[in-house]
């Protein structure tokens, strides 16, 4: 590699640390619940070994709220805090860092995909730089999601194959590590996973051949890293998650069968047609489709704002003719169409089959796909110009430039400024300001009632009111639904309910601005960052 490549992987790789680290604890302004949850887990788990529910290091799941969440990020999230403190930051630096090295990782997976290609580092780079500057990436970073741990073992997996096959045969073990901590990272992964290491296996048959030994020494020690997965996927809760989400338990497809069977006075041929399997299938169809949607892409995003800045799609504009003539000269690579296009048509395969669509977390599948298709975009593109027009091979990466630097800097000003004024209710905004104002006065109280209307207050309040794990443990009432969810009914003097008895004496009330009793002593407000009203302090008078 030339030392001005270098330095351009160096300044690529110090561009995406920026847009992952800068004003990192703010923006997002509050840590969402998911955040929180995983942040206090993994806070017992570096002072005691334990969770929240007692259970001494979980391997396969965390019970968390009742939806089980994968291990890999509540470990990473308590190194970090032992390293940096129990502090917000800590709890969102796992995924800033990982993704700043998925840009790593993909320049050397794309290295060694094209690997001996004249163009390889260029596509390399190109793909590092795309992805260091994607919104779906950038924001992804900047939150403590799952998803954004399981992208960065994919990747390295991915890197670590090639680079086995290509050289160094042993490190398929070290590949086969990679992609079962993204298996143990994020659901959406324990189907996507292992289709693409069959894709990638399909590939490379050959080369496997020639390296079986290291090859079945690897699956061996995949197999004996899955075995605490297998027993927890005999379990019931294995499923509550899924049962939760997925479009195949949903009874209105089951009713409308039966109304369209039933309208055609059942006859065999609506028992066919309008068979529920039938439907399902449409249904699976239409959400798989629905990712590959130009106004997801590239419009408007994903419609929750945490996952999109609602004023850009997940990918930019400019990206859409890059993608057309590098999906045009991608096709005449064999092996490296096959792994692109293979991979870009597994991602959706999982997040198919939930009732959201198009998630841009269980979506992120998809990268760093899009990113190496517009890589290859750009090379052919200049090479094009280069061989027919060479007075523009100058002007081509100028006007390219201007345009990215143009859409990057809309993105960025609209995601740290309008975006976390707007939306900041989506993430939870204002916990961590009520409860700090709580501990102030709390000692006047003897019971606190606090809303359920945002949901999961309890860990908020084990999070910044400061509950070590035994005084957790001691003043937790927690009862688990018929659903399997758990649900915290109090935690020390704070009661969580949205129907508080209005008689208490010494009682502190943490209300919506509309749940406040009347002829109550409003004591304090927390407002969102757009200035409506969040939360209310009062008391009786």
């Amino acid at each position: 590699m030339d030392n001005y490549k270098k330095v351009l992987l160096i300044g690529i790789i110090f561009l995406a640390a920026f847009f992952r680290f800068w004003q990192l604890t703010d923006v997002p302004p509050s840590l969402y619940w998911d955040e929180v949850s995983q942040g206090y887990n993994a806070y017992l788990i570096a002072e005691t070994g334990k969770d929240e529910h007692q259970e001494s290091f979980p391997l396969a799941r965390f019970q968390a709220f009742g939806d089980y969440k994968a291990p890999v990020n509540i470990y990473l999230t308590a190194a970090s805090i032992l390293a940096l403190g129990k502090t917000d930051f800590a709890v969102r630096f796992p995924s800033a860092i990982l993704g700043t090295l998925t840009v790593l990782a993909t320049y050397l997976l794309v290295s060694y995909l094209f690997f001996k290609d004249k163009k390889a580092e260029w596509y390399a780079l190109l793909s590092a730089f795309l992805l260091s500057i994607s919104p779906w990436h950038i924001q992804l970073s900047r939150a403590s999601f799952e998803a954004n741990i399981a992208t960065f073992f994919t990747v390295l997996g991915s890197f670590l194959f090639f680079y086995a096959v290509r050289k160094k045969p042993w490190t398929i073990i070290l590949s086969v590590i990679s992609f079962v901590l993204a298996f143990y990272s994020f659901n959406s992964h324990r189907i996507f996973v292992p289709l693409l290491v069959l894709l990638l296996a399909a590939v490379e048959h050959r080369e496997l051949v020639k390296m079986k030994k290291q090859a079945m020494v690897g699956t061996l020690i995949g197999v004996i890293l899955l075995l605490p997965f297998a027993i927890y996927f005999s379990t019931p809760e294995s499923k509550l998650r899924f049962q939760e989400v997925n479009i195949f338990s949903d009874i209105s497809v089951i009713k409308k069968s039966n109304q369209l069977t039933a309208e055609d006075h059942n006859s065999l041929f609506a028992k066919l047609v309008d068979n529920r399997r039938v439907l399902f299938a449409e249904k699976y169809l239409e959400n798989y489709f629905s990712f590959f949607d130009p106004k997801f892409l590239f419009i408007t995003g994903d419609q929750n704002p945490r996952f999109s800045d609602q004023s850009n799609g997940e990918l930019f504009l400019f990206m859409i003719p890059l993608l057309l003539i590098g999906l045009y000269n991608l096709f005449w690579y064999r092996k490296q169409f096959l792994v692109i296009i293979g991979w870009l048509l597994l991602s959706p395969i999982a997040a198919a089959t939930a009732r959201e669509v198009p998630h841009a977390l269980r979506g992120e599948t998809f990268i760093p796909t899009f990113e190496v298709i517009a890589a290859v975009g750009v090379v052919s593109i200049f090479i094009f110009l280069y061989k027919h027009f060479k007075k523009f091979v100058i002007i081509f990466p100028i006007i390219v430039s201007i345009i990215m630097l143009i859409s990057v800097f809309q993105f960025w000003h609209n995601y740290l400024n309008h975006n976390q004024i707007k939306y900041s209710s989506d993430w939870q905004y204002g916990y961590k300001q009520t409860i700090n104002k709580v501990r102030e006065i709390e000692n006047n109280y003897d019971k606190i009632y606090f809303t359920n209307a945002y949901g999961r207050a309890y860990i908020y309040i084990a999070w910044y009111d400061e509950f070590a794990p035994q005084r957790f443990w001691k003043e937790v009432d927690m009862k688990r639904d018929v659903f399997g969810f758990y649900n915290v009914t109090s935690l020390g003097k704070f009661v969580f309910t949205d129907n508080p008895p209005t008689n208490a004496n010494k009682a502190l009330y943490i209300t919506t601005p509309d749940q406040v009793p009347k002829n109550f002593r409003i004591i304090d407000k927390v407002n969102f960052l757009n200035g409506k009203g969040a939360f209310v302090l009062s008391e009786k008078l």
